[in-house]
This record gives C-alpha cells, structure tokens and sequence, in this order.
C-alpha cells in the first residue's frame, strides 16, 4: 500500500500551512475536515493565531483558519474564509 493510500485510508492528508511572516510554507497534515474546520498537525515551534492552509502545493486551493485551540503541535482550526481554488 502506497504511503498516500494509507493517508487517504485514515482520514489525513498533506497541506501546507503558510504563516507569511516572512516564513516558507511548512508542511503539515491535516484530518477530520468539517465545512467549519479541521485538525491540523504542523511540526513548527510558531504558529500564529491566524495563517492559510494551501491544500495543493501549487497553492491551487486554500483557505483563511484561525486557531481555536493548540495542544503541543496539534491544533483545531476554524476557517474564516471560503475554499479558494483556482485552475
């Protein structure tokens, strides 16, 4: 089984989140996807209370999240925005 099967199987995938504070993209993983929010797991001593999430590395698709709650490097987040995808 292929390590993206296994993702898929699970529930969680890769994205990146983007904290723009002069910060490259960090990869991170993200599960339990609602039409409000998400869990998000992101090896980065900061993270700020508010940062995009690019779920394309291309950036093809993204949304605005706020964090609600953090718990080491695993947080829930809220989207304040709509899912932008562009083509």
């Amino acid at each position: 089984m292929s390590a993206l099967q296994t993702n898929v199987d699970t529930g969680r995938f890769v994205a990146w989140l983007d904290a723009e504070a002069g910060f490259p993209p960090a990869r991170c993983y993200v599960e339990d996807v609602s039409r409000t929010g998400a869990k998000v797991r992101v090896f980065r001593p900061q993270v700020p209370s508010e940062f995009t999430l690019h779920f394309a590395r291309k950036g093809d698709a993204k949304v605005r999240c706020r964090v609600r709650a953090r718990a080491g490097s695993n947080f829930d987040v809220e989207f304040v925005s709509s899912l932008s995808i562009y083509a």
